[in-house]
């Protein structure tokens, strides 16, 4: 590679950011940037069958919200030439290139259809071999007959018969042989490119000098240094990513979220059977995920795996999915640096013991040379531990940015507090809660009134040792309490204390239980101070007739 170095990051909008896809952008933008250089993000949407705009918008949202701005791409056409970012707006560039091929013979056009070849298939591997496609002359009677037919061809790529050695920065030398190398598709029927052809295209007029893409496409690089070669033009440098594997050892897909719901999914209809409820053709699921029947039924006939299907069959059945793609992450309170910094580490390491890193340290010691071959386990409680130690870090006034981005596609009481109450619930649970949504869960009682408690809890700290005479006198205390702030509530029951000759917990604890039906919560003070005192003064009254119906049984 010389300087400097120009990187992209090429997703398929067919889905929602996967979590590889987000390390690969992390790591194209460190070598990118470490080289002076410039992230291009491009939308590789030729699949029309399976591309959305939707899953567009939100792979865009999901690199904002990780903090991997692009420097060239969609809405940053200006700053560069090498637009459209686009691939279906790209069609004449790539009909003109493979006309280019098919003037000098280097590409062809190939007639039969999807069954014809199944069937050629289908033969080749009765003899336990690998069908490899290559080209085959037709008589003019032949032709005759597809035009009549009304056939499209596609045009095809002639392999040279020779074998390729792809220089990986990251794999050292691979070879691969003329015999794993067969015709490919460059145009299908439709008109549209293939990936193989696109990729190719648009890396060398976008000025690409390192291709950085994960292991699995290996393999493809050989085809594509063929295009290079027919083109005459000098292929950029290439690097390949390890895999992230789950903990179980087998890629991370997001195969395994579809996996998780359809196993949900079936389990609830034989429930409903054993029931007697209408369980027949998935209406019943369909009308409760507000979705149509076909999608729901093609979804459980894998027909397809949409995110979007298989997030609404799970909510409605109250099933937790694998977190997969870089949305599951958010909505499970992760912060956005944590996950950078995990999967910055998760293939690469700064040679050290350093784990906790920022961004301007990573961006310093980042190099390819550091990158891992082997694949990566993802650890879930490792990313836990990591955004846990973020939480305490970060400056308070960045929690309460990422916390407003949380809130953006969680539903949470919280979502009605202001800006201040925000703050004192961060200020409380920070060190308390690894995630945003932990906390999420466990501030739920500052904004639900509780109706039953704890039996071990008011058992052990109201009805022994005068613990219901000690709750009364607080709250009498406590309705004259102003202003009301955890200050002047620590004012008010610090000398109270001091009365009764006790630690500090047979006053806390008696209050604890009675405003959160617990014996756990954040500092007392801070937790009286979020509720305010009118809603203090009733949960307490509240708990005191719920002891006295108890007492009197």
């Amino acid at each position: 590679m010389t300087d400097p170095v120009r990187t992209r990051f090429a997703p398929s909008p067919t889905g929602s950011l996967h979590v590889g896809g987000a390390r690969t952008a992390l790591y194209c933008r460190l070598i990118a940037h470490k080289h002076g250089g410039k992230l291009v993000l491009r939308i590789e949407d030729t699949d029309r069958a399976r591309s959305t705009e939707e899953a567009t918008r939100g792979i865009q949202r999901d690199l904002k919200w990780l903090g991997l701005h692009w420097d060239e791409g969609p809405g940053h056409e200006e700053v560069g030439d090498h637009g459209p970012y686009f691939q279906s707006k790209r069609l004449e560039i790539y009909d003109r290139h493979v006309q280019q091929l098919l003037d000098t013979g280097r590409a062809y056009e190939a007639w039969e259809t999807r069954e014809e070849l199944d069937g050629l298939r289908k033969q080749v591997e009765a003899h336990k071999d690998t069908f490899r496609y290559h080209r085959r002359a037709y008589t003019a009677e032949e032709l005759d007959r597809f035009h009549e037919e009304g056939r499209s061809p596609v045009v095809r790529m002639a392999a040279p018969g020779t074998g390729y050695v792809v220089r990986d920065l990251i794999l050292g030398e691979v070879t691969v042989p003329a015999a794993d190398l067969d015709d490919i598709v460059i145009r299908k029927a439709d008109g549209f490119p293939t990936y193989h052809f696109a990729v190719v295209i648009d890396d060398y007029l976008m000025e690409i000098s390192l291709v950085l893409r994960g292991q699995e496409h290996l393999m493809n690089t050989a085809k594509h240094l063929i295009l290079y070669e027919a083109f005459g033009w000098e292929p950029p440098a290439f690097a390949h990513l390890p895999l992230i594997f789950n903990p179980g050892g087998s890629k991370m897909s997001k195969r395994d979220k579809a996996k998780v719901a359809r196993a949900a999914a079936h389990e609830e209809r034989e429930r409903r059977g054993r029931q007697g409820l209408p369980n027949a053709q998935w209406s019943w699921l369909a009308e409760t995920a507000n979705l149509s029947q076909e999608e729901v039924v093609s979804f459980m006939n894998k027909e397809h795996n949409r995110s979007s299907v298989g997030n609404a069959v799970a909510r409605v059945l109250g099933v937790e999915l694998p977190m997969i793609e870089v949305m599951d992450f958010r909505r499970r309170g992760f912060l956005p640096e944590a996950l950078l910094n995990y999967l910055t580490l998760l293939g690469w390491s700064a040679g050290d013991d350093r784990e906790v890193m920022t961004r301007a340290e990573v961006q310093e010691a980042f190099t390819l040379d550091r990158v891992n071959t082997a694949a990566a386990r993802f650890d879930l409680e490792k990313l836990r531990w990591m955004n846990g130690e973020y939480m305490r870090r970060l400056p308070i006034e960045r929690l309460q940015e990422v916390l407003a981005l949380y809130l953006e596609v969680v539903n949470s009481p919280m979502e009605t507090t202001d800006a201040v109450r925000r703050r004192m619930l961060l200020e409380m649970y920070r060190q308390r809660s690894p995630t945003l949504s932990e906390m999420d869960r466990a501030a739920r009682f500052l904004f639900e009134r509780p109706q039953t408690w704890d039996p071990k809890a008011y058992q052990k700290h109201l009805l022994r040792a005068d613990g219901v005479d000690r709750l009364r006198q607080a709250r009498d205390r406590l309705a004259k309490v102003t202003p009301w702030t955890a200050e002047a509530i620590e004012a008010t029951l610090e000398p109270f204390r001091e009365e009764l000759g006790v630690g500090m917990g047979k006053v806390a604890q008696p209050l604890r239980v009675a405003v959160s039906g617990t014996s756990v919560s954040p500092p007392i003070y801070d937790t009286l101070a979020f509720l305010e005192q009118d809603e203090v003064l009733a949960r307490i009254d509240n708990c005191l007739e719920f002891l006295a119906q108890v007492s009197a049984r």
